[in-house]
């Protein structure tokens, strides 16, 4: 692949093993009552993409987004397999081959549409804005969908939400006019997230 499209950046290998990391830590989330939601929950997966991705080149914030996403969706999957195995030794448990598939095909379309959203992360313009509002507003879309936040229920939720504002927040900068557009943004471009957030499901749902 030509170096032009972003897989020579020598950060590509580590949004490989963030994804990996990420989808093994979700997957023994999914075995352990107080941290389950995080196996559910997309924002946790936007908030790494758009970190990954934030004041890139398109290219290059797509390319990691998808690695990032497709590495996190495979480790996932064998990882649900693997504490399966440690939690019910001897029972037996197959990989869903077909969700893993289709969710591969959910992480490359998704890697190429945040990617190019997010890379504007700390544009000091309307772009930028908008980037930071989304992946925010993504966030805590998800979090609503999980546990209407209610924080006796998902407070682990809650804290991601909270830390990944900041960490976004931070990274888009705290410059006043970047913060004066994003807080006229951020509540209908909310709104708007928890349509998105609900796709993903919907569209399971429908082909499987």
């Amino acid at each position: 692949m030509s170096a032009s499209w972003g897989w020579r950046d020598r950060h590509v290998a580590t949004c490989v093993v963030v994804g990996l990391v990420s989808g093994l830590f979700a997957s023994w989330c999914y075995y352990q009552q107080a941290f389950r939601l995080i196996a559910h929950s997309l924002g946790f997966w936007v908030l790494l993409v758009a970190l990954a991705a934030a004041r890139r080149d398109v290219r290059s914030a797509c390319v990691r987004s998808v690695v990032l996403l497709i590495g996190a969706v495979t480790a996932f999957y064998v990882g649900k397999k693997l504490f399966y195995g440690i939690k019910y030794p001897g029972m037996p448990y197959d990989v869903d081959v077909d969700s893993l598939l289709l969710w591969c095909v959910f992480a490359v379309v998704a890697g190429v549409v945040l990617g190019w959203l997010f890379h504007a992360i700390g544009a000091d313009s309307w772009s930028g804005a908008f980037a930071t509002s989304a992946a925010v507003g993504l966030l805590l879309a998800d979090t609503y969908r999980e546990d209407g936040f209610d924080f006796d229920r998902g407070v682990v939720l809650g804290v991601l939400a909270l830390v990944g504002t900041l960490a976004l927040l931070a990274r888009q900068g705290f410059q006043a006019g970047k913060l004066k557009r994003f807080g006229l943004l951020i509540v209908p471009v909310t709104a708007l997230s928890y349509l998105v957030v609900l796709l993903p499901d919907v569209i399971e749902d429908v082909l499987l």
